[in-house]
């Protein structure tokens, strides 16, 4: 079960790779993404449920916002 900061550290990281498909060294995505889903399989017991819901639904955005995250559109 990670911790908070775990995750949105991995959020972090997965909004990295995201903007960086644009570049021309695209960062792999997989690698990012199977963690997320991972952290999705195992949440801990302890976070709120919104964050739950978020990153079982892939709300990535939702999720980040819900750790207190700043993140544009």
């Amino acid at each position: 079960m990670p911790p908070l900061d775990e995750v949105k550290a991995d959020l972090e990281a997965y909004f990295s790779a995201v903007d960086s498909q644009k570049s021309d060294t695209p960062q792999d995505l997989q690698p990012v993404i199977s963690k997320l889903e991972a952290h999705a399989t195992r949440p801990d017991p302890t976070w709120p449920g919104r964050l739950k819901h978020y990153m079982e639904s892939r709300s990535y955005r939702k999720a980040y916002a819900e750790l207190g995250g700043q993140r544009s559109t």
